[in-house]
């Protein structure tokens, strides 16, 4: 996925170093070609994605942003909602099976839905659950770390897997 990536822009700037320019024609070439190597890649990261989930038998649904899920357990009480304070243990993976984060090395987490800096697709699966509900999500890069992935364990437009369990919710008294 990477290296199509890297070989396009290889192309595009060869290309771009090849003599006279068509300035009129040459934005739109330039912005279709971006636009048919960015479906590739998404192509090729959803066929990843249904390949994991094949391969270990998850039944999984898929929302209409691309997050895929599976409640394992069903909680008790409300589901969490935007502006609710939420703690969580969790187990971050990639497709191949990298562990990158967990909550036993680095303790639960704790976030406001749909406010504080996480995913924005554990922000969309938390809401999923309530209070003692355990899932699996599986964030394309687009809901997780995108294009630049975390700078640190998280390779750029990486998808991730997140086990995880929804411990407490305070609700957010208006």
């Amino acid at each position: 996925m990477n290296m199509q990536l890297l070989i396009f822009l290889l192309v595009i700037l060869l290309g771009s170093c090849s003599g006279e320019v068509d300035i009129e024609k040459d934005p739109v070439t330039i912005k279709e070609d971006l636009i048919k190597t960015h479906q590739n890649l998404h192509r090729q990261e959803e066929q990843d994605i249904d390949a994991y989930a094949k391969r270990r038998n998850l039944n999984m649904k898929i929302s209409g942003t691309g997050l895929r899920y599976l409640i394992l357990k069903d909680g008790e009480g409300e589901k969490a909602v935007k502006g609710d304070l939420v703690t969580v243990n969790y187990r971050v993976e990639l497709l191949d099976g990298t562990l990158c984060y967990s909550s036993d090395k680095k303790g639960a987490q704790t976030f406001t839905v749909e406010k504080d800096q996480v995913e924005s697709g554990i922000h969309e699966g938390i809401k999923l659950l309530a209070q003692g509900g355990k899932a699996k999500f599986i964030l394309p890069s687009h809901l997780a770390y995108g294009l630049t992935g975390d700078q640190d364990k998280i390779p750029p437009q990486s998808p991730v897997v997140y086990d995880i369990e929804l411990i407490e919710i305070l609700k957010n008294e208006k």
